[in-house]
């Protein structure tokens, strides 16, 4: 929408566990009305993605037909990120919830709604840095 690259941190094989939001507001409400209080419910689905995957997605999305890559650049990724997350969902599968989007419907409903809504937001250019600082450094605010 910038007419920027996509900032990928390392080389992109970081992986995350992706819901649409919807899909993440039921697991709020099977959780709130059928768990059992005191436990732990693991909101986690199937959309298991690198985020180089997510990156070329996200560029097929916005028309782009030559190599996705050409509109990526890399940087130096965080000392502190992990490569990924295991999510055990089980206990909410037995309650009941499944992921009901798919990956591909759900990235692209997310991509037109932030097509169509983001005046909202004012200048983000300050949270669009590969590496945010803020809080880390004493005595910086980037």
């Amino acid at each position: 929408m910038r007419g920027r690259k996509v900032t990928l941190h390392g080389s992109g094989s970081n992986k995350r566990n992706f819901l649409f939001v919807e899909d993440v507001a039921r697991a709020f409400e099977i959780v709130l009305f059928k768990a059992k209080v005191g436990l732990i419910y693991n909101i986690g689905g199937t959309n298991e993605r690198a985020n180089i995957d997510v990156a070329k997605d996200l560029v097929a999305l916005s028309g782009y037909k030559g190599d996705p890559t050409d509109k990526m650049t890399f940087v130096e990724d965080r000392v502190f990120n992990d490569l990924r997350y295991h999510i055990n969902s089980d206990r909410l599968f037995e309650l009941g919830w499944r992921e009901e989007v798919s990956w591909e419907d759900g990235l692209k409903m997310t991509h037109d709604w932030y097509i169509k809504n983001s005046s909202r937001f004012g200048d983000i250019d300050a949270a669009l840095h590969a590496h945010p600082r803020a809080g880390l450094d004493k005595g910086t605010n980037v």
